[in-house]
């Protein structure tokens, strides 16, 4: 009786540490679009790295990296989450996003990020070779 309990403790042990390192894995990690649409949006705690390639209005903006280019959709969300991308203070075209966690937009389906956060905004260091 005494081998099966500790048999059992040892199992159960194992069964821990596992899950603890499975969960150690679910750091952030840096994505590709076409990664993200691959995994039909569900990428846990993942971020991206975009380029705005074209401004369409003031809550949607084209952004797009090596795999792809997806609509970026600012308005689905706490209003505090909105950016403007045509006003003068926010991401304007060529700017380097690195965004987190974006969804499918529930009315779009996979053309459309929704509900991202904006982690950084980085000038395109292209641009400044161009000046």
């Amino acid at each position: 009786m005494k081998k099966t309990i500790t048999l059992a403790l040892a199992f159960v042990l194992i069964l821990v540490s596992l899950s603890c390192i499975a969960r150690a894995d679910e750091s952030p990690r840096f994505i590709a679009i076409q990664e993200w649409l691959d995994a039909k949006g569900e990428c846990g705690e993942c971020m991206l790295l975009l380029k705005v390639t074209q401004i369409l209005n003031p809550v949607l903006a084209v952004a797009a990296d090596d795999t792809g280019t997806i609509n970026l959709f600012s308005g689905n969300g706490e209003d505090s989450m909105i950016i403007n991308f045509m006003s003068d203070e926010c991401p304007q075209e060529g700017a380097i996003l690195v965004i987190a966690n974006p969804r499918y937009n529930e009315f779009e389906g996979s053309i459309e990020m929704a509900d991202w956060s904006l982690l950084r905004v980085m000038r395109d260091p292209a641009l400044d070779e161009a000046d």
